[in-house]
C-alpha cells in the first residue's frame, strides 16, 4: 500500500484485536483467541492509537479501560467487523444464501423474545439481531438487516410495515419512596434516547436527580429498578412484576413513535406471512385489530404492499394518551 494511503484505511486486524481484547478481558487472552503474541496485539492496538490520533486504553499498567475515543471506536469495530464477516459469509469462497434478518431493541423481554425467535423462525429460515435503535436504524439504512422493530427513530426509513404510538412511563419498585423535593434517584444509560428525553425532562421542571444506576444492558436496568435503586423511564409494555408505574411527582413523558421498518428493495410480498407474524407480536394487542402495513414515505402511501385489503392508514394513538413525540432528542 502506497503510504499516502496509510491514513486513509484502518486495517481490519486492528479492529479485530481491539474487540477481542476487550471481550476477553486482557492482551493475553486476545492474543491466544487470535493465534498471535501478546507483543503484536500490543503492536496492533499501538498502530491503532497512532492512526486515530490518541490512545485507545487508559494509561497505567494492565489498564483495559478504554478511553473516551477508545469507546467510539470499539463502538464503529464491532459494526465494521459484522459488516465484514456478513460479506465474507454471504459472499465469500465458501458463501452461504443470505437469511432474512430481524432486527429489534435490546430492551424487550426475555418471554417476549423467545415468543418472536419461535414464531418468526416458523415462517421461514430468519436472523435475528438485538441491539439499541441507533445501530439497527444505521444498519437497516445500510441494508445488512431486513426489517427492524425502531421505537423514536429519529429520521426512520421511508418503507414502514406498520407504525403505532406506545406510551412511555416513569417505573418504580414499590419500596422505593419518593419524598417530595427531594432528588429523584435514576436509573439510566447515558446515551439512550429514553435517558436523554428523562434527564430533559428533569431539568425542565426544575427538579433535582442523580444517577443511582447506569449499565448498557436494559435487563441490569430494570433488576435496578425491582431492587429499589431509583426510577426509570421505559416503555410500557416493559413494566414486569415487582415494579410499579409512577403517576404522581414527575414530568408526564411524552409518546414513542415506533414501527417496523423495511429496507429499501426489500420485497415485501415474499416475505408477507414473516411480516405479518412480527406484526401481530409487536404491535400492541389493544391496537392489533386495526394495524394498517403501509409505507411510511411521500409518494408510496396508498399503495398496497401485501394486497389491497390490507391497504390503510398510520396508526392514531390509544384514546386518552398525549401524542408530544420524542423527537426532541438530540
Amino acid at each position: 500500500m502506497h503510504r499516502r494511503y496509510a491514513k486513509k484505511n484502518i486495517p481490519i486486524e486492528l479492529l479485530r484485536a481491539l474487540v477481542t481484547i476487550v471481550d476477553t478481558g486482557s492482551y493475553t487472552k486476545a492474543a491466544a483467541a487470535l493465534d498471535l503474541t501478546q507483543s503484536a496485539i500490543s503492536s496492533q492496538i499501538a498502530r491503532l492509537g497512532r492512526l486515530l490520533g490518541g490512545s485507545i486504553f487508559a494509561k497505567g499498567q494492565g489498564n483495559m479501560t478504554p478511553t473516551k475515543r477508545g469507546l467510539l471506536v470499539l463502538q464503529y469495530a464491532r459494526r465494521m467487523l459484522s459488516m465484514n464477516d456478513e460479506l465474507l459469509t454471504f459472499a465469500g469462497p465458501n458463501s452461504a444464501p443470505r437469511q432474512f434478518v430481524i432486527g429489534l431493541p435490546s430492551w424487550l423481554g426475555r418471554e417476549r423474545l423467545i415468543e418472536i425467535f419461535e414464531r418468526c423462525s416458523a415462517s421461514e429460515q430468519v436472523s435475528f439481531r438485538c441491539d439499541r435503535t441507533e445501530r439497527l436504524l444505521g444498519d437497516l439504512n445500510v441494508g445488512s438487516i431486513d426489517v427492524a422493530y425502531l421505537c423514536n427513530a429519529i429520521n426512520p426509513p421511508r418503507i414502514a410495515v406498520a407504525q403505532w404510538s406506545e406510551q412511555t412511563v416513569w417505573v418504580k419498585s414499590p419500596k422505593l419512596t419518593l419524598s417530595p423535593g427531594a432528588p429523584i434517584p435514576l436509573i439510566s444509560w447515558p446515551g439512550t434516547t429514553g435517558d436523554r428525553v428523562a434527564v430533559e425532562l428533569l431539568e425542565d421542571s426544575g427538579m433535582q436527580f442523580f444517577v443511582a444506576f447506569s449499565a448498557p444492558e436494559f435487563s441490569a436496568r430494570l433488576a435496578a429498578v425491582a431492587a429499589g435503586l431509583g426510577v426509570l423511564a421505559t416503555q410500557a409494555r416493559c413494566i414486569i412484576p415487582g415494579i410499579e408505574i409512577v403517576r404522581d411527582g414527575l414530568p408526564a413523558l411524552p409518546v414513542n413513535k415506533a414501527g417496523i421498518y423495511a429496507r429499501d428493495g426489500l420485497n415485501l410480498d415474499r416475505h408477507a406471512p414473516l411480516l405479518r407474524t412480527l406484526t401481530d407480536l409487536l404491535v400492541p394487542h389493544a391496537l392489533s385489530a386495526s394495524t394498517p402495513m403501509v409505507p411510511a414515505g411521500e409518494g408510496l402511501f396508498g399503495k398496497g404492499l401485501f394486497g389491497k385489503e390490507l391497504v390503510g392508514k398510520e396508526l392514531v394513538p390509544p384514546p386518552r394518551v398525549r401524542t408530544r413525540e420524542l423527537h426532541r432528542a438530540r
